[in-house]
Parts: structure tokens; sequence; C-alpha cells
């Protein structure tokens, strides 16, 4: 029995030998397998990003320093974010420096071109918008991040909007006058019946007509190829020295069968009520329509404005196609031009520009002081002159 215990013995002591000693040995593994010499090149490994490498502008009047990625990552792999401290706001730092770029550097002695950043967050971050940098201006870089571009803003003056202030001039003062009466206003409708002259009174409207605009800045006059626009004209041009042109797109409205009617009679008909209520959807039997009437009106306005840019021109028409153009430039539906009144020898003023226009009269039949240009100041004036106030809005 003593000898078999012995036996027993020896065998858990070896048992035990054996498990220490594969401890030990396991304990003595060296974690770094493989250390190569360090005149060895070391290659990167396939799923890490390559060396960051330093792009160093070294000109004496440009200090920038850009860190940037030489290349992304080819396949995404899944990473650990630090935590960051409360309060860090993510837009503070831009994408990653591989999708921003430095499009051109200039001369010494001028700004660098621009910094586009792009990228694909969902919210926009600081210093989004392209930025013109400076020369003694900075930009800084954390880890293959741009943090910060502190920069100039872009130059306040646009050059295309330079440009287009210059291809466009100054606004046209675009004077429309209704002819003088003759015996056949208000009781017929002339339309364009040939040989109508002006009547006495009519003579009188015209003749006071032309001293109203006489110290206008005048330079052409147009009218409509009929005698009672031409001769209307005629007293205005004379006080300026100049001939009346004929304009044809302002000739009054073909009223086909309708021309030289009464005004009670037609006033019975059922296109009566269409030209009051719905005019747009009128067309006089045998003539044009209105809605054509409006666009031929205001397609030869248009030409006029064209030719005679920041000048001030007559144009002497009739009531209908005057009314039409005053509903086109103030954005009134042609169905209620009807509500616009235009007198015999009145006067309706545009201001037409590139950019829109203004009615500044309409109807008048009164003063034009108003549109006389300012007296140029005489330099002890411009002097003594103060500044206006500025405005101050709540």
């Amino acid at each position: 029995m003593q000898e078999l215990a012995a036996a027993s013995l020896l065998v858990d002591l070896a048992d035990l030998t054996r498990a220490l000693a594969q401890a030990v040995e396991r304990a003595e593994e060296p974690a770094v397998r493989l250390v190569p010499p360090a005149h060895v090149p070391r290659t990167t490994p396939a799923r890490l990003p390559e060396a960051i490498e330093a792009a160093v502008v070294t000109d004496a009047g440009v200090r920038v320093t850009l860190h940037r990625v030489a290349r992304e990552l080819s396949e995404s792999s899944p990473t650990v974010e630090e935590p960051r401290p409360p309060g860090h706001d993510r837009s503070d730092c831009v994408a990653p420096l591989g999708v921003g770029r430095v499009e051109g550097v200039g001369e010494r002695g001028q700004h660098l071109r621009w910094i586009r950043v792009e990228h694909g967050l969902r919210k926009p971050f600081r210093g989004e918008r392209d930025r013109l940098v400076g020369h003694t201006e900075e930009v800084r870089g954390c880890a293959g991040r741009i943090r910060e571009v502190t920069s100039t803003p872009p130059p306040t003056t646009d050059p295309a909007e330079a440009d287009d202030a210059a291809a466009h001039p100054p606004p046209t003062r675009l004077v429309l006058v209704r002819h003088a009466v003759t015996a056949q206003t208000g009781p017929l409708l002339s339309g364009r019946t040939p040989g109508i002259d002006l009547s006495d009174k009519g003579r009188e409207q015209a003749k006071a007509l032309g001293e109203r605009l006489a110290g206008l800045p005048v330079a052409v006059v147009y009218a409509s190829p009929i005698e009672r626009t031409t001769q209307t004209a005629a007293a205005v041009a004379e006080h300026h020295g100049l001939e009346v042109q004929a304009l044809p797109g302002v000739l009054e409205a073909d009223y086909g069968e309708w021309t030289g009617g009464a005004l009670t009679d037609l006033a019975k008909t059922d296109l009566w009520k269409t030209v009051q209520r719905a005019p747009s959807r009128a067309r006089f039997p045998g003539g044009e329509s209105l809605a054509e009437m409006q666009s031929r009106m205001v397609t030869a306005l248009e030409e006029v404005v064209a030719r005679h840019p920041g000048e001030l021109v007559v144009v002497v028409s009739h009531a209908d196609p005057i009314k039409a153009a005053i509903a086109h430039y103030t954005g009134v539906h042609l169905d209620l031009f009807q509500r616009i009144v235009v007198s015999p020898a009145s006067v309706t003023v545009f201001e037409l520009g590139a950019h829109g226009g203004a009615m500044l009269k309409c109807n008048d039949t009164g003063s034009l002081d108003e549109l006389l240009p300012p007296p140029p100041k005489t330099d002890e004036e411009a002097i003594g002159e103060e500044p206006a106030p500025a405005e101050v809005s709540p």
C-alpha cells in the first residue's frame, strides 16, 4: 500500500510540473514576433492610410502650411471615435482634408486664390463658403482635418455687377399723349377713318399741350399716322425744333365694321357688353381684337424705349391704345382696362428701364413742372449744402 501511494504521488508531481512549465512558457512568449531591422523600409498595411505629408509654400511673402492625406482609405473599417468634451461643436471641424483643396497660389504680392471646401455633412459649418485668403493669414490643421480658415472677406465690388451696370443705360421717360378733340370725338367711333382734323377746341387743347411740354428736354416726338394725332404732335414738336415721326404701331384699334358707327347704337349690341366686361375676349367684326391691339402697342413702345435710352420721348396716340399700355405697365389685366380714363390732350408718363418701370403721371392735364430736370447747383451752393441727416429705422 505504501508503494502504491508513493507511485501515485510521483504521477501527481509530474503532472503539476508539466502544467507549470506550460504556464511559464506562455507567459514568456514575446508580444512582438518580428521586428525588422532599422535599415529595412516598412510598408503601410493595406487597410491603413499612408503617412501624412506636409505641403509647404516657402515663398517669403506667403506662410501657409497644409497637412493633407495622400489618399483615402480604399475600404471603410469600423472605428471607435474618441469621446468629445461637453459642448464640442462638430461644425468647427471641416470634413477630411482630402476633400478640401487649394486651387491655386498667386504671385508674390498678390492674394492667394480661393480655398474651396466641399463636404458631405448634412449641416453647414463655419467657413463653408469660399473665402479669399491673404498672405498673412493662416490655415491651422489637426490630424488630417482643417480646423479653421482665417481670411478676409471677398471684395465688395462684384465685377459682374459692374459690367451689368455698364451694359444697362439710364431709364427712358415715355410721355404718352392722347390727341386733342375732333368734331366726332364722343358721338362717333372714328377709329382709323381718314380726313378727320382737330376741331377749334381741339386746336386750343393742342396749343396748350405744346406750351405745357415746352420746357421739357424732349428728344423726339412720335405720332400715330393719322390727322388728329399728327396735328396734336406738331403743336408739341414746334417748341423743340423737331419733326414729327410716324409710329404705325400706336395707331388706333382696327374696329372693322364698327368704324364710324354711333356709340349709342353700338352700345345696344352683345359685343359691346363683351368689350366693357371682358375686353380680352372681344374681337371687332372685320377688325382686330383688343388683345392684339395691346400687344401691338406695347411692342411699339418697347422699340421706342430701346432706341432712346435715357431720353424723354413724346408719343401721341389714342385712348384705347394708351389705356391698354397703362394696364400692361401697371400689371392690370386687360379685362379691367375700361376702368382707366384717358382724356383728350392728357399726359401719361412712364419711366422705363432695364429692370422695370414706374408710372409717374396718369391722365394729367395740369402742370408738368415736376418732370423738369433739376437746375445745376453753383459752387457756393454745393459747398454750403449740409448733408441730409441719415434716416434711422425703428
